[in-house]
């Protein structure tokens, strides 16, 4: 089980990691110039669905499955695509794809212990590092990219709500079955930073692209970073400074291995792991259409997801 400190922390780390590689162009194509209110309702609403779930004793294995291989998916589509397009273009995504499976496969065989100590440095380093790029990006942000504020209709403004509380909240559902006696506020602090980053990296991308740019162009959360200069002296430290969405994919990989090596034969999930890898180079890898579907539609899925995870009980034994 995990401690509160474990909990926090590994909250942190998956509450955004559904938002890189296309959660925020998703976002910010329903919501507009009001994506920054729907993260703040959505953050809410999500605070408040996080209760619900916490309230059950346990959520139903099957439905963790299905998480854990929806969350592994955009994981590895994300690190395979960021990597093969802006970081080793010339590098096979066989490879690419192979290296992050094999680091996050040998992880998982570990005790939540070992993990912890990884995302506990990871978090040491990603603070740090959050606060000096935030913090450096926000003068070159301009009020006047925000506006005209609310110009989002009713019903697109509920649908950037309902986007951004479920991508926020999936993924720390695989982390409640392993809560044992921890109290509410344990579960919730980590959701609520988590959030709270996300959406001010929303305000960032807005203010500096500006909305019509920003609903435009691949991976906006990478490219603020090129805008960033320390001191303004060094600059190009983009490939250093994204090593914390690589610490969230680890991270968030791991656990959704852990999950189902939980739930399933270990035999059994070596061959899906095969598989899956292997389908994941064919049919997504090498046809950008597929992602792109893939990447404005899993939300859908995500909701029955979360729907299901609040009314089916625990299989029983």
């Amino acid at each position: 089980m995990i401690n509160k400190y474990y909990y926090i922390i590994l909250s942190f780390f998956l509450t955004r990691v559904l938002f890189l590689g296309g959660g925020y162009t998703v976002l910010l194509n329903i919501g507009k110039n009001s994506s920054i209110l729907c993260g703040i309702l959505g953050m809410l609403l999500g605070y408040f669905i996080l209760y619900l779930l916490y309230k059950k004793e346990q959520i139903n294995e099957r439905v963790c499955v299905l998480i854990s291989i929806g969350v592994l998916l955009i994981n590895i589509l994300s690190n395979t695509i960021l990597t093969s397009t802006y970081l080793l273009y010339k590098t096979p995504t066989l490879i690419i794809m192979g290296l992050f499976l094999g680091v996050i496969w040998w992880a998982s065989k570990k005790d939540f212990k070992i993990i912890y100590r990884f995302a506990l440095v990871s978090i040491c380093l990603s603070i740090p590092i959050l606060g000096l790029v935030y913090f450096g990006l926000f003068p070159i942000g301009e009020i006047d990219n925000l506006k005209p504020f609310l110009d989002t209709k009713w019903l697109d403004l509920v649908k950037g709500i309902l986007f951004f509380m479920v991508n926020s909240i999936l993924p720390n559902i695989l982390l409640l079955n392993y809560k044992k006696d921890l109290k509410y506020k344990d579960v919730g602090i980590g959701y609520i930073f988590g959030c709270l980053t996300t959406i001010y990296l929303t305000y960032l991308i807005i203010s500096i692209y500006g909305i019509e740019m920003a609903t435009v162009i691949r991976f906006p959360e990478y490219l603020i970073l090129k805008k960033f200069t320390f001191l303004n002296y060094v600059s190009n430290v983009e490939n250093i400074l994204i090593m914390v969405w690589i610490f969230n994919l680890l991270i968030s990989g791991w656990i959704c291995l852990k999950v189902l090596r939980d739930n399933w034969d270990r035999k059994i999930l070596f061959i899906f792991i095969i598989l899956f890898f292997l389908g994941i180079e064919f049919f997504l890898n090498k046809n950008y259409v597929n992602v792109l579907f893939i990447r404005n539609n899993i939300h859908i899925i995500w909701g029955i997801l979360l729907i299901l995870c609040l009314v089916l009980k625990k299989k029983k034994s």
